[in-house]
C-alpha cells in the first residue's frame, strides 16, 4: 500500500511502507494505491522501511549488497539547492528539539530558515513546515544526511558542505572528514 499527498508546493509525501501521515492541512491527499506483493517485495519494503526509520533510506531504487542490506545513492545535484539553502549559523545544536513539539529524537534543521523540526516518524513537523512554508531542504541530525522535499530523494552536494561540517562539529566534536564527489561516481 503506497499513499501519496501533494502539497499546493508540490512536495510529494509518499510512505512506501504503507503508513499515512492522516493529516491534510489543507492540502489533497491521494487515494491509496494497492497492489499485490510478492515475498521478496514485501521483504524488500520492509527493509527500506526500516531503513528508512533510521534515516538511511532514498525513494531511489537499493542496490543489493549482500542478501540483508541495501545501499542508498544520494542524487548529487538538485534544481532546489540554489534556491533552498542558506549559510548555516555559526553553530548547530547536536541533539535539537523540535520547535513545535518539543522532541528530540529525530531533529531536522531545515535548511532554508534554520528552524529544527522532527522527522514524519515522530509529529512530521519538517514535513508541515516544507508543505506550508516551501522550504524543501532539511538535514537530518541523526545520520546528517540531506533530504529534498521537492524532489523526493537524498542529496549529497558541495553546497552542502558548511551545513553538515556543522552539523558534524556539533554531534562529534570535530570538523568532517572531506569526501571527494567524484569518488562518490565510481
Amino acid at each position: 500500500v503506497s499513499t501519496q499527498s501533494t502539497g499546493s508546493s508540490g512536495i510529494n509525501a509518499e510512505y512506501g511502507d504503507g503508513r499515512s501521515h492522516g493529516r491534510s492541512h489543507g492540502r489533497s491527499i491521494g487515494a491509496p494505491i494497492v497492489k499485490p506483493l510478492n515475498s521478496e517485495e514485501a521483504s524488500e519494503r520492509r527493509i527500506m522501511a526500516e531503513m528508512e526509520a533510521n534515516g538511511s533510506s532514498s525513494t531511489k531504487e537499493p542496490v543489493r549488497v549482500s542478501e540483508e542490506a541495501f545501499a542508498v545513492h544520494p542524487k548529487l545535484w538538485c534544481e532546489h539547492l540554489e534556491e533552498h539553502v542558506k549559510p548555516a549559523p555559526p553553530t548547530l545544536e547536536a541533539t535539537p528539539e523540535c520547535g513545535q513539539c518539543q522532541d528530540n529524537s529525530e531533529s531536522w534543521y531545515c535548511l532554508s530558515c534554520y528552524k529544527t523540526l522532527c522527522s514524519r516518524y515522530v509529529q512530521e513537523h519538517a514535513l508541515m513546515h516544507a508543505l506550508d512554508e516551501g522550504h524543501l531542504m532539511t538535514l537530518s541530525m541523526s545520520d546528517l544526511s540531506v533530504w529534498c522535499y521537492g524532489c523526493d530523494s537524498y542529496i549529497h552536494n558541495e553546497v552542502l558542505l558548511d551545513a553538515k561540517n556543522k552539523a558534524h562539529i556539533a554531534k562529534f566534536g570535530e570538523p568532517a572528514v572531506k569526501i571527494e564527489l567524484a569518488a562518490i561516481n565510481e
